[in-house]
């Protein structure tokens, strides 16, 4: 049993004994949380919330989001479906603030640990705490619909709404959170406290 879903060849991984399966891309996590599958659909992050959208752009539903399997902001040419629309999109009404991604321990529907990141000219910064109401609306996602779960998820917001969650931590820039994290965090996949 491993981290599963990238090459942890020179990462922090690479070194680290685990005896259970740690996913760290979402075709892994997917076929580990079967149960948990439904957060991959941006239609139903988005009815979670009560955030209004459509499959087209209509009025002031007009900002593009991809549905599942591309959770996130839509980027490129997706192929038009048979009324001329592009097949996977969701359209919300522009949202405002902080493009954010979220990095969170749960055990049990509990948030044991959060850090949250974006792009700032081009490389992932680390932020030391959230902004606005979203950390309202994560933490109600966390203890409304991950009560059993006991795991990393990373979460994507823009302003105040959640458009994407994946059931995975974000591999890729875990070597800047703290040095005892990873071992936390192993503490967690096996249901045990987190502690220090």
């Amino acid at each position: 049993m491993t981290f599963l879903g990238i090459d942890t060849k020179d990462t922090i991984f690479e070194d680290v004994e685990t005896n259970i399966d740690i996913p760290l891309n979402d075709e892994v996590a997917y076929k580990l949380y079967p149960k948990y599958n439904w957060v991959y659909s941006t239609s139903r992050l988005l009815d979670f919330q009560n955030i209004e959208w459509a499959p087209f752009e209509m009025g002031d539903l007009t900002y593009r989001l991809r549905e599942f399997p591309f959770s996130g902001v839509a980027t490129g040419n997706q192929p038009l479906n048979k009324y001329g629309h592009e097949a996977g999109s969701i359209y919300i009404k522009e949202p405002a603030g902080d493009v954010l991604t979220t990095d969170i321990a749960i055990m049990k529907g509990s948030i044991k640990w959060a850090k949250h990141h974006n792009v700032v000219d081009g490389e992932k910064v680390v932020l030391d705490e959230l902004r606005g109401d979203i950390e309202l609306r994560i933490s109600a996602l966390a203890t409304m619909h991950f009560r059993k779960f006991a795991g990393v998820i990373s979460v994507d917001t823009i302003g105040n709404a959640i458009v994407g969650v994946r059931l995975c931590m974000t591999a890729d820039i875990v070597d800047q959170y703290e040095e005892d994290w990873l071992k936390r965090v192993l503490r967690i996949y096996n249901r045990r406290p987190w502690g220090k």
